[in-house]
């Protein structure tokens, strides 16, 4: 790599031809992630000096905790007893979300209905962490939310009943390091386990044929969720043995399978945050920037979707930490581009991270559908076969789109190689072709919800179709999108998909009673059900009763495309599916004087369409 490519931190950490070259196959070892982990430990310090070097004594003069060069000074001496926990309690991705949120407060003070203080003081509670893990004695204030007092990687203590806070939110508690107690207004808790009113951090120790993984599950700290500060979700003695066992299972997959992959989780992952479940299938999860080492995510499905979310998010770690090293997008803020993966129009920047999650998640399917148990043969192939093709066209798309960097250009051209290599690989036709169908529904569906059709264009089309002429398909370089769209769930049949594949039993009651899959599925139908068992002429029909019901349906109007007779020559096939947006603004403007039949619609908006329509660079975003 030439020296003019090298980007620093500072002018120590450098990402040396090796490791990007790792990195960029998407590999990065636990060398690589080692020096991923210096170079964040400066990210994160140089955050946290700016904020300590703010101009916040007028702010913390106002609350009741002490300056915060108090607390730093805890933090000092703990550091010259053992720095390796002063290291690691820094390093925690907690400290990341809280120093960046509260940076932001500090710097452009948007409206709170929490005091400054209150996050100011996290690096108090911090300076408490330290002083009791390396035997210091002192006597510190620390915040109090929510009624909790947490103390990072120690554990957290209730304010018991009766604790004395009057009618404020927020308080504060001493902790006495030396004597091992919190004291509130009123009322004592003393740490340890079993303890009344203490809750321990909650640790989870793990190992398959000798690859240790060690990570906490963040229920009560306040900065253990990406998208802001967040109450204590504490998790019961059930919670914590399930996802003990689940992570156990995960980790035994991925050592197994992925284990060059393992030992990099291994080395980077400190801390997983639970959050509410939602359906199956469709699990939680991310990471950000701001917290390496750390992934917010719902309780899995099973073993090997934790496996894979590991896989996807510990992706997006590798990448986020190079992100702060080298640039790999030129960005420009007008324009926006399609993700498989997503409901919403996305920047360059977000259509790299979402690549490079996609490339791994895409190899461990390659690996998994060969060595997985054979009830879930048909699903890793299907997965395999669906992430490849997205993440194909999303690599295409960024060499395409001019936004890449030097550096960028040559991580994604490494990607694309690895993903047409995939593209090679054999999968039954059966689940390719589903596989297929469903990047089909995704893509028609993104585009009816987003894509924008000008004014003059839709008049220009209603005005042709009352006097009988040819339709004038508006050239799609004159489209754009929303910028910051109202979508909808955009994966229904897929996850109905999931269940036919995995969960028979539960798909026969869905076919038994398909009026009742939405309490399950949410956006599903019972055409969907008809759809995904293969009954297409069932499917066309409910379809067509749903659009009679719901003129505006736009997933029934891409399911009508989707099950239409003779779909790949159809002309109203490929108006529903490859220019959704165009029929759904025509159907808009019929009237009960002027009305319209859908699949008449279709049929001549899909006679003129060109015959070949390729996917566009990018979108300006309105």
């Amino acid at each position: 790599m030439p020296a003019d490519d090298v980007a620093l931190l500072g002018s120590r950490h450098r990402v040396s031809p090796d490791d990007f070259e790792s990195l960029a196959r998407g590999v990065g070892d636990e060398d690589v992630v080692a020096a991923l982990w210096q170079s964040e430990r400066s990210w994160r310090l140089t955050v946290v000096r700016r904020l300590l070097e703010s101009d916040t004594d007028g702010i913390m003069a106002t609350g009741p905790l002490p300056g915060l060069d108090v607390a730093w000074a805890v933090l000092v001496r703990a550091d010259e007893r053992d720095p390796d926990v002063t290291e690691e309690l820094l390093a925690r991705p907690e400290v990341g979300i809280w120093a960046a949120h509260t940076l932001r407060r500090v710097q452009t003070a948007p409206f709170s209905d929490v005091p400054l203080w209150v996050d100011l003081g996290y690096v108090h509670a911090l300076a408490a962490a330290a002083a009791i893990r390396t035997g210091l004695t002192v006597e510190l204030d620390i915040p109090v939310r929510n009624g909790t007092a947490v103390v990072p990687t120690v554990g957290a203590a209730v304010a018991p009943s009766d604790a004395r806070f009057g009618t404020a939110p927020f308080g504060t508690a001493r902790v006495h390091s030396g004597t091992g107690e919190i004291t509130f207004a009123g009322a004592t808790v003393r740490i340890g386990a079993g303890r009344p009113g203490w809750s321990e951090a909650v640790r989870v120790d793990t190992s398959a044929d000798g690859i240790d993984l060690r990570v906490d599950l963040a229920d009560r700290d306040v900065y253990r969720d990406l998208r802001g500060p967040a109450v204590p979700r504490p998790l019961d003695t059930a919670e914590v043995d399930r996802w003990r066992s689940v992570v156990g299972e995960a980790w035994a997959i991925l050592v197994r399978d992925h284990e060059p992959a393992a030992r990099a989780i291994a080395a980077g992952l400190r801390v997983l945050a639970p959050v509410a479940a939602k359906e199956p299938f469709r699990q939680l999860s991310a990471s950000g920037g701001e917290a390496f080492g750390g992934v917010l995510l719902s309780f899995p499905d099973d073993a090997t979707q934790l496996a894979v979310t590991l896989v996807h998010e510990f992706q997006h770690q590798k990448l986020g930490a190079l992100l702060h090293l080298l640039t790999l997008t030129r960005e420009v803020p007008t324009t926006r581009y399609y993700a498989g993966w997503r409901d919403d129009p996305r920047p360059a920047s977000g259509l790299l991270q979402g690549a490079y999650a996609f490339a791994g998640v895409t190899g461990f399917w390659l690996v998994h559908r060969t060595r997985c148990e054979p009830a879930q043969v048909a699903l890793a192939q299907f997965e395999f076969a669906l992430w490849r093709q997205q993440t194909h066209l999303v690599l295409r798309t960024l060499l395409a789109s001019g936004q890449l960097t030097g550096h960028g250009e040559r991580l994604t051209g490494t990607l694309l190689d690895q993903v047409e290599d995939y593209l090679r690989q054999p999968v039954p036709r059966a689940e390719y072709a589903l596989a297929t169908d469903l990047a089909l529904d995704h893509a028609a569906l993104w585009r009816a919800h987003n894509v924008v059709v000008p004014d003059a264009a839709v008049a220009d089309l209603v005005s042709a179709r009352e006097r009988g002429a040819p339709a004038p398909v508006p050239d799609r370089s004159s489209l754009a999108v929303r910028a910051v769209p109202d979508v909808g769930l955009l994966d229904a049949r897929a996850v109905l998909a999931r269940y036919r594949l995995t969960r028979p039993s539960t798909f026969d009651l869905f076919r038994a009673d398909p009026g009742t899959v939405g309490r399950t599925v949410t956006g599903a139908s019972a055409a969907d059900v008809a759809w995904v068992a293969g009954d297409r002429e069932l499917a066309y029909r409910g379809y067509l009763d749903q659009l009679s019901a719901a003129p505006d349906d736009i997933h029934s109007l891409v399911g009508l495309g989707l099950s239409r007779p003779g779909r790949p020559t159809d002309p109203a096939a490929r108006a529903l599916i490859g220019r959704p947006e165009l029929v759904r603004a025509v159907m808009a403007r019929s009237t009960p004087s002027t009305p319209a039949d859908v699949v008449d619609v279709a049929r001549w908006i899909g006679a003129h369409l060109p015959p070949a329509d390729p996917e566009p660079v990018g979108w300006t975003a309105v």
